[in-house]
C-alpha cells in the first residue's frame, strides 16, 4: 500500500520530515518516493526511484528545503512500472499536482486518453494515466468536480483496485477516497488543527513511527490528510466515495462522486 500525505496551511509552513523516522515506511514502500509542492505559486516536484532508506537519498537536503501552504508527499509501492524517477509520485502537469495509491486498469484507460495527454506521459504508471485522464475530464466539462466525477465513473466501469488520490491547483487541496474492496486497506484520514501554544508541530505514527515536525506549525492553522491517523488527535475518516475539497481559507466540502 502505498502512502498519502497532504497538508493545506493558511500560510507556507516548514513541514519537515525526521529522516530515520520517515525510513521506516519506505520499509513496505520501497519503489520511490517524492515531495510536491508550491514556490511562488509554481508548482514544484522533486522525487526519486529508490527507497527512502538508500544512503544517496537526497531525502535529508530536500525535507530541509521544502516551504509551502500545499504539500504533498508520497511513498511508492509499485503495481506498473519499474522503481524509476518517472514512475515515482507525485506527478505534475501545468500547475496540477497529483499522487494515488491503488491500481486502475492501465491499457484499458489509455484507449480513453485523448493524443495530446497520451504525448505528456512520461512513465509506465497507471497512476500518471488516471492523473490525465482527471485532467482531460477537467478539460471536458470545465469544472474540477464534475471532471472528477466522470473520470471516476469511467474507470470504475473497468478493473479496479484502488483510487485514492491527494490533488492540487496551487488553490484548493482535493482527496478522494474509494476502491472495489479492502475499505480498511485503502483508508484516508483528515485532521484539522489549530494552532497550538504548546510547542512545534509533532505527529508520531504509532504504525511506522513516522514522525512528522515543523517550527512553524505551532502557530499555522493547517488540515492533515492521510493513509492513516498519525496522532490520538480527532482524525475523521473520509467517507467512501467521497471527494474532500480545502480551500486556501480552510474551508472544507464534501462531495459524494460514487
Amino acid at each position: 500500500m502505498c502512502r498519502l500525505l497532504g497538508l493545506i496551511a493558511n500560510r507556507a509552513v516548514d513541514l519537515e520530515f525526521s529522516l530515520s523516522k520517515f525510513k521506516n515506511l519506505s520499509i513496505n514502500n520501497p519503489d520511490g518516493w517524492g515531495i510536491g509542492w508550491y514556490e511562488n505559486n509554481s508548482p514544484r516536484v522533486f522525487k526519486e526511484g529508490l527507497s527512502a532508506q538508500a544512503k544517496n537519498s537526497k531525502l535529508p537536503y530536500l525535507a530541509k528545503q521544502v516551504y509551502s501552504n500545499i504539500i504533498i508527499a508520497h511513498l511508492r509501492k509499485g503495481t506498473n512500472g519499474s522503481a524509476s524517477d518517472e514512475n515515482s509520485h507525485p506527478f505534475k502537469l501545468g500547475n496540477w499536482i497529483f499522487a494515488h495509491n491503488g491500481q486502475v486498469d492501465r491499457d484499458s484507460l489509455l484507449l480513453h486518453l485523448n493524443e495530446n495527454h497520451q504525448k505528456e506521459l512520461k512513465g509506465e504508471t497507471d497512476s500518471e494515466v488516471y492523473f490525465y485522464f482527471i485532467l482531460q475530464s477537467i478539460d471536458e466539462t470545465k469544472d474540477v468536480v464534475r471532471g472528477i466525477k466522470k473520470s471516476i465513473e469511467t474507470i470504475t466501469q473497468s478493473s479496479f483496485k484502488g483510487l485514492n488520490f491527494l490533488l492540487s491547483d496551487g488553490k484548493y487541496l482535493y482527496a478522494f477516497r474509494y476502491s472495489n474492496n479492502s475499505r480498511n486497506y485503502y483508508s484516508l484520514y483528515l485532521l484539522k488543527r489549530e494552532p497550538s501554544r504548546d510547542g512545534p508541530f509533532n505527529v508520531q505514527s504509532k504504525e511506522t513511527q513516522a514522525l512528522l515536525q515543523s517550527k512553524a506549525l505551532n502557530n499555522e492553522k493547517a488540515i492533515l490528510v492521510c493513509s492513516e491517523k498519525l496522532t490520538d488527535e480527532n482524525w475523521k475518516e473520509i467517507n467512501f466515495g467521497s471527494l474532500v475539497i480545502i480551500d486556501q481559507n480552510l474551508n472544507i466540502k464534501n462531495e459524494h462522486i460514487i
